[in-house]
């Protein structure tokens, strides 16, 4: 198991281009307004009537209609009780895959990657880039593996670990391959898809999406061209089918919210994961997710996955909003307290502070002792 985790929020993505939750819905609609989004221009309009729905339900409750988690949410609750304003029962199901579709496309046209050096394929985003090296350069230097925690569903910290070199394990458990790095998506992945007839979610590998797109380099070559990846454009070419079996077309990902165990079946693996690397980690590093005071999802998890044989020698929270200190201070127990430590640092620079520390002492590469 892996003597370092990270757990990565909403602002470790936000610095590959992701917008953040609260400004998601505004992205989309100005995305939708330019016409970027034609291929599911259709899902667009019916997400967006649904949420006018939303507005008298708005008026009596502290219902967010502004915020993706808020909507998506709702959505899931009228999915459960066959009942949400202005939906008929049987469309449901269809603005729940629209709304998936929208995530899909606002976080891929978002997240695009630009070419910066003629006749080269872009390089990742600085962050991710920052962070792989260093878990590669500990894995190296000290012998000391690393796995990875993330709350987002884009795919710039896949893309990140695939250009470095390494093989992602999803942890999903089924057909997984031989692996260097554990990435546990815990809310699902733009390139994970479910087998219509079995309860399998399957994963499209970096180098299994550009083989099977028919690319090599796959990239616009000159500078300020951009790209992006699109794991649906590639399945719906060959009927959705993929390894022999039908998949749907909508990718699996999940609300950040509640009603989890929903989606069990097909994220217990995962999760189970999770909770065995953070019981078995030295040292946990948190960046960008801010506890919110609604995902009582993590709070369990963590609650329950950290306990264990092993000593945690470091939880470390980063991120630039100081009021997240006082709720990390009041959700762990008395026990880890000597080992918190808070630093109002954004994603990078939080990278960059532990790369000074375990990487660049005076007296070599070497964990620092507390």
């Amino acid at each position: 198991m892996s003597q370092n985790v990270f757990i990565l929020g909403a602002g470790a993505s936000k610095e590959a281009g992701a917008p953040v939750m609260a400004d998601f819905l505004d992205k989309a609609r100005e995305l939708y307004s330019n016409g970027e989004v034609e291929e599911f221009k259709e899902d667009f309009k019916i997400v967006f009537e649904a949420i006018s729905e939303l507005q008298p339900i708005h008026s009596k409750s502290e219902l967010d209609i502004y915020n993706i988690e808020s909507v998506f949410a709702a959505f899931e609750m009228g999915k459960l009780i066959n009942k949400l304003p202005g939906i008929s029962n049987r469309k449901i199901n269809k603005l729940i895959k629209s709304m998936r579709k929208v995530i899909y496309t606002t976080l891929n046209k978002t997240t695009y990657l630009e070419v910066t050096r003629r006749f080269e394929p872009p390089q990742p985003n600085d962050s991710y880039n920052a962070l792989i090296k260093l878990i590669k350069d500990l894995k190296r230097q000290n012998s000391i593996d690393s796995s990875i925690i993330t709350f987002n569903y884009d795919l710039a910290l896949d893309y990140s670990i695939y250009k470095h070199g390494l093989l992602v394990n999803y942890c999903l458990g089924e057909n997984e391959r031989q692996s260097n790095i554990n990435l546990m998506k815990l809310h699902g992945s733009l390139n994970w898809f479910a087998y219509l007839k079995k309860r399998i979610i399957i994963p499209l590998y970096f180098d299994v999406i550009l083989k099977d797109a028919g690319i090599t380099e796959f990239f616009p070559h000159n500078v300020g061209d951009y790209y992006y990846f699109d794991p649906i454009k590639i399945l719906s070419g060959i009927d959705f089918v993929y390894q022999g079996e039908k998949v749907k077309s909508e990718p699996f990902i999940i609300p950040p919210t509640w009603n989890k165990t929903e989606y069990h079946t097909g994220l217990s693996k995962v999760w189970s994961q999770a909770a065995v690397e953070l019981s078995e980690a030295k040292n946990i590093f948190i960046c960008g997710y801010s506890l919110s005071e609604t995902d009582y999802f993590f709070r369990y998890l963590f609650a329950l996955g950290t306990v264990g044989k092993t000593i945690l020698e470091r939880l470390w929270v980063f991120d630039p909003n100081e009021e997240v200190k006082g709720r990390f201070i009041k959700f762990i127990g008395s026990g880890i307290r000597k080992r918190f430590k808070f630093e109002p640092l954004k994603f990078k620079d939080s990278i960059k502070y532990l790369r000074t520390i375990f990487l660049n002492s005076q007296d070599g590469p070497r964990f620092v002792v507390l």
